[in-house]
């Protein structure tokens, strides 16, 4: 008895050993291939379209061929207008205490992606009208750490590189994209994101006062957009009256079983209601991506980092 009772033990090792290297193999595969997917949006208040590119979670991720590659596939989408979601540099609590924070390839990425665009001879053959960047919350946290020299520092150059290359911030404000489409985005403050490693009190909603103080109100014929990193406050959103949400932060569930879904988010929420995707809420939209970066927990399975590529008309 003692001896099957130990076999049993030996193969359950051996099990969670193996599942872990395949896990493992898998994920390191999986992080390098990243897709483009395409979503549809209808604009059923006035004639107005546009396409926009949705990348978020970055995560200062490494790219081959310095984001040539990468960067490549995305001027091939030609888009009207292109939304960094947040979530582009990598700061964690721990990095904080080292006085520390992942950015550089950032920096690398932002200015590639602008040169390659904006370059003279090739401006005229590309539609594209905009670039805008949306806070997550390790930009958050880069913001309000105003008592620490190096990490304003960084937060500064930073935002002096989307200045330079003129990319406009999402940093709760709103941009007119065309005469019949908005482009909004609200940052708040980290008590809406939850932290393993950090006292705070995670808010459960957005209350409809707070987007109000914001935005005062939105043009209702208008087709309005909302970038908010957080996925789980889009419905508040909606609410409020705006038709499509773009969101990232929860990485696709980083594991993503057949018949199962997606398992977790990086802040290790269970089966998390939003992961990645194209979801419906009273008749109106919500665009969350998978993101094409990783932090913390780096793990992809059947979960691809994404180019979303949203076409409104």
């Amino acid at each position: 008895m003692f001896l099957i009772l130990n076999n049993k033990i030996i193969f359950f090792v051996l099990f969670i050993i193996a599942l872990y290297i395949i896990i493992y193999i898998v994920s390191k595969i999986e992080c390098k291939l990243c897709k483009i997917n395409t979503f549809y949006v209808k604009n059923d208040k006035n004639h107005a379209k546009t396409s926009i590119i949705f990348i978020s979670d970055f995560h200062n991720k490494k790219f081959k061929n310095d984001y040539n590659d990468l960067i490549d596939d995305i001027i091939s989408l030609n888009p009207e207008y292109i939304v960094l979601g947040g979530d582009f540099v990598d700061f964690s609590t721990f990095q904080s205490r080292q006085n520390n924070v992942k950015y550089k390839r950032t920096l690398l990425f932002i200015n590639k992606l602008c040169e390659k665009f904006y370059k003279k001879d090739h401006s005229k053959d590309y539609n594209l009208k905009g670039i805008f960047f949306g806070f997550g919350n390790h930009e958050l946290r880069l913001k309000t750490r105003t008592d620490n020299s190096y990490l304003s520092d960084v937060y500064k150059q930073l935002i002096n590189t989307l200045y330079d290359n003129n990319i406009k911030i999402l940093d709760d404000t709103t941009y007119v994209l065309n005469d019949g489409i908005t482009l909004s985005g609200m940052s708040l403050y980290e008590g809406y994101y939850s932290n393993l490693f950090e006292k705070n009190i995670l808010k459960s909603h957005i209350e409809q006062n707070i987007i109000d103080n914001y935005f005062n109100g939105i043009d209702r014929d208008r087709f309005n957009i909302m970038v908010f990193h957080k996925p789980d406050y889009c419905e508040d959103f909606i609410d409020y009256g705006f038709d499509l949400v773009l969101s990232g932060h929860n990485h696709g569930g980083l594991i993503n079983f057949p018949f199962i879904g997606p398992i977790f988010s990086p802040d290790l929420k269970l089966f998390p209601k939003y992961n990645s995707g194209q979801y419906t809420y009273k008749n109106k939209n919500v665009i969350i991506t998978s993101g094409i970066g990783e932090h913390f927990i780096k793990l992809r399975v059947n979960n691809n980092p994404e180019i979303c590529l949203i076409n409104i008309n």
